[in-house]
């Protein structure tokens, strides 16, 4: 999966930590565009850059300008980007990475009060329940519903994601 995080230069005059990290990245460049020269880091091997990646976005935190995609995939969101990441860094921590994505997805469950312990995403960004799936006859399957959620949620990339197949 590709990743890729643009900088304008203008933002990163008194902020050298930041250029090392870009430099960190498999490939980096400047690019120019409409809005002037931008520095570009290019993660080809995202999620496995997930340290170097999540770094760099806590560096440029309050820079609104910056720009990430995900194969080619603007992030709307850099926040729900960045605590999907976060959460994808800690399961490394773990044994079993599926697991902990089900006690997470768990605690919120539980938080909410969302009462369906079926849950099919397993992933505490994702509530089938709450996100109030279409089930009637001529709705998309839910395991299509749930991957568009997924989109939404920019937690798609994740590789602990798993989205069950039951399309009653």
């Amino acid at each position: 999966m590709r990743l890729t995080i643009a900088i304008p230069e203008s933002h990163l005059v008194a902020a050298p930590a930041v250029l090392r990290l870009i430099r960190m990245a498999q490939a980096s460049d400047m690019e120019a565009d409409d809005q002037g020269p931008s520095y570009v880091a290019r993660f080809g091997d995202f999620p496995q850059s997930a340290d170097v990646v999540a770094h760099l976005i806590e560096w440029v935190w309050d820079l609104r300008a910056i720009r990430i995609t995900v194969d080619g995939r603007p992030v709307a969101s850099q926040v729900k980007f960045y605590n999907a990441l976060c959460c994808y860094r800690e399961s490394l921590d773990v044994t079993d990475a599926l697991a902990y994505c089900t006690q997470q997805a768990a605690k919120v469950g539980d938080a909410g009060g969302c009462p369906d312990r079926a849950c099919l995403s397993h992933c505490q960004f994702i509530c089938s329940r709450c996100l109030g799936l279409a089930r009637e006859r001529g709705a998309p399957p839910i395991s299509v519903q749930l991957q568009e959620i997924a989109r939404q949620a920019k937690v798609d990339w994740c590789p602990n994601l798993r989205i069950a197949k039951f399309d009653a």
